[in-house]
């Protein structure tokens, strides 16, 4: 057997995917199948391919985070200006949220299994997919009134009571969004964690 540290081949479809981590969250999925002949825009092409609604949201959830940061020095005050600027992005994110709904695609609706920085896993009852195929990929992460326009290739297909579950790992999708997804798969974890410590406590 060839071990692929020496032989410095490409980590595999699932190893990609399982180099993030991943978190056992329901959020909105759209999966469209891509034809046989696809091949994955370049970076620039791809770039011009993701919804401006997309980069629009995603660009403001980065200036919302690093102003947090900036006001962390301000004492008291920051927490003053933190409560308004939440009250204000509130407002935007529950707008926000309702265009990025107009972009979800009924026919194509998914529900993820888990999701992380390296892809997604859901459940297909009727999934034609096959191992290598590629897909685009719309991930709604509508708790923080963000989306993610990606590209990603069926990494594993396994058969449970519930259907078929595939694996996709990410092939084409931009550095913030993954950064976006791994904040929020984190913050998941921490309300999970906090619910199951007052579940504890009654």
């Amino acid at each position: 057997m060839t071990d692929r540290k020496h032989d410095n081949a490409p980590p595999s479809a699932l190893e990609r995917y399982q180099e993030y981590y991943a978190i056992q969250e329901p959020v909105p999925l759209s999966v469209i199948p891509m034809p046989a002949d696809f091949t994955l825009p370049e970076w620039d092409d791809f770039e011009q391919e993701i919804p401006e609604v997309f980069r629009l949201a995603n660009d403001i959830r980065t200036v919302d985070l690093n102003t947090s940061r900036a006001l962390r020095g301000l004492g008291d005050f920051a927490e003053i200006l933190n409560d308004i600027l939440h009250q204000q992005n509130t407002k935007l994110n529950l707008l926000l949220g309702y265009i990025l709904s107009r972009e979800d695609d009924a026919e194509h609706r998914y529900t993820t299994l888990e999701y992380g920085g390296g892809g997604v896993r859901f459940i297909d009852e009727d999934s034609a997919l096959e191992l290598g195929t590629n897909v685009q990929v719309k991930l709604f992460l509508r708790d923080i009134a963000a989306a993610v326009y990606a590209y990603a290739d069926v990494a594993a297909i396994e058969t449970t009571d519930e259907g078929t579950l595939i694996t996709a790992a990410f092939t084409r999708i931009r550095d913030d969004d993954r950064e976006i997804i791994v904040r929020a798969s984190l913050h998941a974890q921490s309300r999970l964690l906090k619910k199951r410590a007052e579940e504890r406590g009654r």
